[in-house]
Formats: structure tokens, C-alpha cells, sequence
């Protein structure tokens, strides 16, 4: 008898200790550094079982994808990113009742799902490869898609808004580059409402870009329907119309926030507030806030005093704030930013943590009911080794418990982009990675680029760090 509840408490402590994300982070980020994005995919390769496992597939695939990405090996990219697509797919119509483990241990046990902004940027990333490889009817493909799933993520509930400007931006440059105007325009428009309602000021290289496809189309009552102001003139959009060809360019600057665990605690009674407090990771202060105590079978009028956590965002020290363009030695360009990943994740982590913390607080409750009662159901008599038991049992129940911090570890802080119109033909280029204070920090010589007549050509620029 000793043994065996000897055992069971082992394996629950063994089972509860292990956090693949902390692992993953902590592995990988000395190897980015020193290694660069080849190093990074070589060390995953390695350890990708350990690292990631089956219920973290599609962060497996989202983080190859963006490594392949920035290395410049667009069709490994691509390949990574059709696996973690059709994951997503798959995951989106699975039933959640297939995952009732997560009721006794924790939502690590769950399969990733990914978050809303990181499904959106993965179709960024992978117009962006077909586009690479000259794969323009592959991009349209992309875009299409891209449109699919943002019409099934958006939503709009007070300042709640599952959007992309960017990628709807990037959406209308591909419909430009097909010749299909109308739905340039279309995407340009849904841009616009996108960056209005965003976490991004609207650009005022995109905004004119807008104008200027709105008021061409004849649908310059969609501009009046905006919040922005609409522009007079719009030289810049006007200039690559006439001239017909761009250098676009795409600047990923430093390192999104990763996720630690926010340790809160309260008293639940079954069916009131619940009052919780917890220690702001940045400033030290205790914090609180209020939810509700959903009820719980076999809870009744008990008080229990639980503690649990939750996913706190964590930034990360950022050397590239932003990017400075130097075409043929005599124009200077500085891209404007069109993405802010920090800023998608603090607003996601606030519309979802409250109703990740009332699925916590009932699946933690629960645990402490049922823990309880095996307590009484395995007294033996003998004081001390009760005693040693019980305390076994609640360490090991309390330690199940972990918050899931799992989050793609390749994502950009911000992305910043600029259009540049040019004449065909062959054109210096060179971009300068710079920090907050404007300081030249790298520099990425990228020689000549060829631009045939009517072509946009898109450079991608990674500075993750």
C-alpha cells in the first residue's frame, strides 16, 4: 500500500515538473545568437521530440517556417508552413472534448491551437516566400486563404478586434502585382478599417497608397466612410502607378516577448466573485482583480484557497527598433512600422485570460476536491505517515498546475515596411539596421537588384534581436 501511493505521488511530481516552453526558449535563444537562423534549425532538427513533441506540432512548423524564412530558403519555408496550416485546420475543427485531460492536469496537455495574430502572420510569411521564389499565382493562392481565416477570426467586441492590417496591406500590394484592380482596392479599403481598428497608427505611406487605389477605382465614398482623413494628393503611390515598377521592402526588427507564469492566488467559494491577486512582473506591485467562481460539482458552500498561474508576457531586450533604406547612394528611406507583435500579444493575452483563468480556478478546485477525499480514503492510522502522504498529495496536485506559455519563438517585435518607386533597371541597395536612438547597429549590403519593367520587388530583411 506504502509503495503504491509512494509511486502515484512520484509519477504526478514527474508528470507536473517538466515545461517544454521554458526548455525550448532557454535552449534555443543562445544558439540564435551565437549561431544565426541555420545554427538554429540545425539545433531543432536535433532536438526536435524534446523540444517540441506531438502537442506542439504546430509550433514545431511555425517556428521552422520563419527560420527557413529568414535564411532565404523560401520552399523549405513554404513546406513548414503548409504542415502548420493544415494543423491549424485540422485542430480548428476538432471537438474540445477530445481534450478532457486537460480537465486533470493542465492546458499544456492540450494540442497548441496558435494564436490569433500568429495565424495571420503565418499567411504573411507565406505570401511573402511564394513571392520570393516569382510564384505569383502561389501567392494569390495564399492571399485567398489569408482572406478565409481572417473572416473566421474577426471579430469585434469592445476593444476585442482580430485583424490584420498588414497582412491585408500585403494582400492588395499581390492583387496590384496580379492586375486585378477591384480587388486591390477592395483589400486596400479592409486595410484601412484593419489599421483603424489595430494596435498600429495607420501609416501615412500606406494611407496615401490607399488613396490613391480608392480614388482611382471611382471609390472615393469609401474614403469619406473611413475615420482617417483622406489625402489631396498623393505623389509617392502616384509615382509607382506611373513609373510601374517598386522596390518594396520588409524590415523584421528585434524579438517578440516570450511568456512567463503569473502566479495568482484567492479564496473560491462555488458560484461568487472570486477576488485574485497577483505581483506585476514589471513594476512589483500587487496587483488584483475580480472573477467569477464558476460553480463546481462537490464544491457546495466550502472555501477553498487556491493558487494557480497564469501566462504573463515578458519582453525581451531589443538591439533593431526600426530600419533606414539607402537607394543608388542618393535617397534615404526609413520604413514605416505596420505590425507590432508585443502589442498583438498583450492584447491577446487580455481578452483571453480571464476565461483562462475561470477554466483554471474550476479545473484547480476540482483537483483540491478530489485530492481531499483520497486523502480520507487512504488514512491508514499511522499519524506520521498520513501526515507525509497528505503532504505528498497536495505538493503534487498543487504542481500539476502550470500556466501554458507556449508562443512561436521566431516572431519579429515589429515589421516595418516602405514602397519605393524606380525606373527599371539595376539599383543599389543597402539597409541599415538601427536602434531606439537612431544609431546604426548593422548593416545589410545587398549590392545590385535588378528591376524589370512593371515589377515589384519585394526584400526581406530579418534583424532578429
Amino acid at each position: 500500500m506504502k509503495r503504491l501511493l509512494l509511486l502515484a505521488v512520484s509519477a504526478l511530481l514527474l508528470c507536473s515538473c517538466a515545461n517544454k516552453s521554458m526548455t525550448r526558449y532557454e535552449t534555443l535563444a543562445p544558439v540564435l545568437k551565437k549561431e544565426g537562423f541555420e545554427g538554429t534549425i540545425e539545433k531543432i532538427e536535433k532536438k526536435k521530440d524534446d523540444l517540441y513533441g506531438e502537442k506542439s506540432a504546430f509550433l514545431y512548423h511555425f517556428d521552422e517556417g520563419m527560420l527557413y524564412h529568414y535564411a532565404g530558403k523560401n520552399q523549405e519555408s513554404i513546406k513548414h508552413f503548409a504542415q502548420a496550416e493544415q494543423i491549424y485546420e485540422d485542430l480548428y475543427t476538432k471537438s474540445v472534448t477530445n481534450e478532457a485531460a486537460a480537465i486533470v492536469t493542465n492546458d499544456n496537455i492540450r494540442p497548441y491551437r496558435a494564436r490569433p495574430f500568429e495565424v495571420l502572420m503565418m499567411y504573411q510569411y507565406q505570401i511573402l516566400n511564394y513571392l520570393a521564389i516569382g510564384d505569383l499565382d502561389g501567392a494569390l493562392v495564399e492571399v485567398r486563404r489569408a482572406q478565409i481565416a481572417s473572416e473566421a477570426l474577426y471579430q469585434k467586441d469592445k476593444e476585442k478586434v482580430n485583424d490584420n492590417g498588414w497582412l491585408r496591406y500585403l494582400s492588395a500590394i499581390v492583387y496590384d502585382m496580379a492586375g486585378e484592380e477591384d480587388d486591390a482596392a477592395i483589400a486596400y479599403l479592409k486595410a484601412a478599417k484593419a489599421f483603424e481598428e489595430g494596435n498600429v497608427k495607420m501609416p501615412k505611406e500606406v494611407w496615401e497608397y490607399i488613396n490613391e487605389s480608392l480614388t482611382k477605382m471611382d471609390r472615393a465614398d469609401d474614403l469619406k466612410s473611413l475615420k482617417t482623413e483622406a489625402l489631396t494628393s498623393t505623389p509617392k503611390a502616384t509615382a509607382a502607378r506611373t513609373k510601374g515598377q517598386e522596390i518594396i521592402v520588409v524590415g523584421y526588427a528585434g524579438h517578440s516577448p516570450i511568456l512567463g507564469e503569473m502566479y495568482l492566488s484567492g479564496t473560491y467559494v462555488s458560484g461568487t466573485a472570486m477576488n485574485l491577486t497577483y505581483k506585476d512582473g514589471k513594476t512589483g506591485k500587487i496587483n488584483s482583480f475580480t472573477v467569477f467562481a464558476p460553480p463546481v460539482a462537490g464544491a457546495g458552500s466550502n472555501t477553498f484557497h487556491v493558487g494557480f498561474a497564469l501566462p504573463e508576457k515578458k519582453e525581451l531586450p531589443q538591439r533593431t527598433s526600426m530600419f533606414s533604406v539607402n537607394l543608388d547612394g542618393t535617397m534615404r528611406v526609413t520604413p514605416e512600422k505596420v505590425a507590432n507583435i508585443d502589442s498583438e500579444l498583450e492584447q491577446n493575452m487580455k481578452d483571453e485570460n480571464a476565461t483562462t483563468a475561470v477554466r483554471t480556478i474550476t479545473r484547480v478546485v476540482l483537483r483540491t476536491i478530489a485530492a481531499q477525499k483520497a486523502k480520507s480514503a487512504t488514512n491508514t492510522g499511522n499519524g506520521i505517515f498520513d501526515l507525509v502522504k497528505n503532504i505528498a498529495v497536495d505538493v503534487g496536485q498543487s504542481q500539476l498546475e502550470q500556466a501554458d506559455l507556449r508562443i512561436g519563438l521566431f516572431m519579429p517585435n515589429t515589421i516595418n515596411v516602405t514602397r519605393i518607386p524606380v525606373d527599371a533597371g539595376d539599383h543599389d541597395v543597402t539597409i541599415s539596421a538601427l536602434d531606439s536612438q537612431g544609431r546604426v547597429i548593422g548593416d545589410y549590403k545587398l549590392g545590385k537588384i535588378k528591376v524589370g519593367k512593371g515589377q515589384k520587388k519585394i526584400v526581406v530583411v530579418p534583424s532578429i534581436d
